[in-house]
């Protein structure tokens, strides 16, 4: 019944959204934004549908039997959903559809919504035609299904992959905001001030949507690291990059009229990059913990998707480019310090993206196999972020159109963020961290400063600076992590009791190895005593055999004061021996909590602004 109804419900959103393009509907109901309610709660339905087939276990449905098991708790069956390709293409229409009914509250502009549902009704095809949801299952070898990814069995994979796709999905409303400016000519401040609202929106859940992924793969993996340079992470990260520099650059084209062709190509192409990663991940061209086995058919219809809307921008940019004066201001104003944080942020971007496509390309067209690792990006990393940092902590005092120098404290608190650095590498001795105390310094001085001063009069402006001071916070804990962490591979024998020293203030003691049988899998939990400074901290990690499958998986286990952590990992279990890997994470916490203030700053904005 369920996939009959999926079926119906998917044609019928189709049928109706011809309807609307031949103005066929006016014979049916006469109120545009009606039937536009009517097109978008039609084409949200098919989710529910499935939400309610992997609910109650329908094991008819071929996509609730290959990625469901009728034991595994009722949270992970319904988040199952997004655990496979045709199930996550149906969440990402169901959230576009969704956006388009809270626009419509807002904008009611018959041709903008025309172009949302222009772009739904492309997904709904691409899924009817290749990955339909809703078919019937055809074999009866496991009776009981065959059960989600055990990696994916994590209460963050049930917030981080909608949160993801709420990110990426809200770029689309700039970019039909874009295209309608574009195309009508209409350049009027109140479009602009919504795509930066939405902009705004978008960038939240993106933000959101990265650190949880980040955290996930961190507790979940068992790699000891927060940041991977996979290549999912990375096409996570270009759309955040570019929608970053759209924000800044929106604050110029509203304030002073000027970058405006500038900002209404971030808001295309910041779209256009969230849907070329869900091709690079859905096509099956790239290798990662993320990427999904799927047949060439589906790559080609996303690469189609996304041709389209490439040659939608490159025309509407043709014909669009005399309408724009050429942009003048001088070089020490807020709008020359904007425009070079937004150039440092697409160097950023087509950074991430070449290192992305380039093993694909190689591959591709020279048969040769390319890695480009970590080495790559912090290098390319490491060269953009000064410059990145330093805007941060100086552009928001600088003024419109030209600066007046009045009581400038900058230089004095380069030469205090100098001697500071050179304070850090005397007592420490590692120059990238001492390095970063130098960058990063001005930040904080700066950010202090104001948040004390304008925090009650002006919470706007005082996100912005709590922004910055949360990405200062944030790369001092990545390089201080980065450079001081340890780690020891250590063993223990079962019924052991002696102590194993990590260094000559840190021992590690094995409390107990227990089986626990769950409704869906085995855990084995190894329990350990760690004792340092007189203080001791129970680390618990696990082996977990899942069922149906018997695929292992491992579970981090860690111990934390206010801003470190231990992270301890099990290698291997044999007869009479557990072998683990123990990691000592100096400022690891700073990292999160700093990943956290950056959340909530962006929060203040969007609720300001609303």
């Amino acid at each position: 019944m369920i996939v009959i109804l999926g079926n119906v419900f998917l044609y019928t959103s189709i049928f109706a959204v011809l309807l609307f393009y031949t103005d066929v509907y006016k014979k049916i109901i006469n109120s545009h934004v009606k039937f536009i309610n009517i097109i978008y709660l039609l084409s949200i339905v098919p989710f529910f549908l499935l939400v309610l087939g992997f609910g109650i276990s329908d094991l008819s449905i071929i996509n609730v039997f290959q990625n469901s098991y009728v034991d595994d708790p009722f949270l992970f069956k319904i988040t199952s959903v997004w655990g496979s390709h045709e199930g996550s293409i149906l969440l990402w229409i169901f959230l576009i559809n969704i956006y388009g009914i809270i626009f419509l509250r807002k904008n009611t502009d018959k041709q903008i919504h025309k172009q949302i549902i222009f772009i739904s009704s492309l997904f709904i095809i691409y899924l009817v035609i290749s990955s339909n949801p809703f078919e019937n299952v055809n074999a009866n070898s496991i009776e009981q299904g065959m059960g989600l990814n055990p990696i994916l069995q994590n209460a963050l994979f049930v917030i981080h992959p909608p949160t993801l796709f709420l990110g990426y999905i809200g770029l689309l409303i700039p970019f039909v905001l874009s295209s309608h400016i574009l195309i009508t000519k209409n350049f009027s401040e109140d479009l602009f001030t919504q795509m930066l609202y939405w902009s705004k929106i978008s960038w939240f859940f993106l933000t959101l949507g990265i650190v949880l992924g980040s955290y996930w793969a961190y507790s979940e993996l068992g790699w000891g690291g927060w940041w991977f340079w996979d290549p999912v992470e990375n096409i996570s990260l270009i759309p955040w990059l570019l929608n970053t520099a759209l924000i800044h650059s929106l604050q110029v084209s509203i304030k002073n009229n000027q970058l405006k062709l500038w900002s209404l190509n971030l808001a295309l192409y910041g779209f256009i990059a969230s849907v070329f990663g869900t091709f690079l991940v859905r096509s099956n061209l790239i290798v990662s913990v993320h990427s999904f086995a799927t047949d060439p058919l589906r790559g080609l219809f996303l690469i189609i998707i996304i041709g389209y809307l490439f040659l939608v921008t490159i025309r509407l940019n043709l014909k669009s480019a005399k309408y724009f004066n050429q942009d003048t201001f001088n070089l020490i104003s807020k709008e020359s310090f904007l425009l070079m944080n937004n150039i440092f942020f697409i160097a950023a971007a087509l950074t991430v993206f070449i290192g992305t496509i380039y093993p694909l390309f190689s591959e591709l067209f020279f048969q040769s196999s390319v890695s480009i690792g970590a080495p790559y990006y912090n290098f390319s990393f490491n060269l953009l972020l000064a410059p990145i940092i330093l805007l941060m902590a100086f552009a928001p005092q600088i003024n419109w159109s030209k600066h007046e120098r009045k009581n400038n404290n900058s230089l004095y608190i380069i030469l205090f963020s100098l001697i500071l650095g050179l304070v850090f590498y005397y007592f420490l001795s590692n120059f990238y961290f001492a390095f970063s105390v130098f960058l990063t310094a001005p930040i904080f001085l700066k950010s202090g400063m104001m948040l004390f001063k304008v925090f009650p009069k002006n919470k706007e402006f005082a996100s912005q600076w709590l922004g910055h001071l949360s990405i200062g916070l944030f790369i001092i804990a990545a390089i201080f992590t980065e450079q001081f962490d340890y780690e020891k591979n250590i063993s223990f024998k079962k019924d052991d009791t002696s102590q194993i020293f990590l260094d000559s203030e840190t021992e590690v003691v094995l409390k107990n190895i227990q089986d626990i049988d769950f409704q869906n899998h085995q855990k084995i939990l190894v329990s350990l005593s760690v004792l340092q400074n007189g203080n001791e901290y129970i680390l618990s990690p696990s082996k977990n055999i899942y069922q149906p499958s018997g695929q292992v998986t491992n579970e981090v286990g860690t111990a934390n004061d206010l801003l470190h952590q231990f992270y301890a990992t099990i290698s291997t279990i044999e007869s009479d021996q557990v072998n683990l890997n123990i990691v000592f994470k100096p400022l690891i916490n700073l990292l999160w909590i700093s990943a956290i203030m950056l959340i909530f700053s962006i929060f203040l904005s969007v609720i300001k602004r609303k």
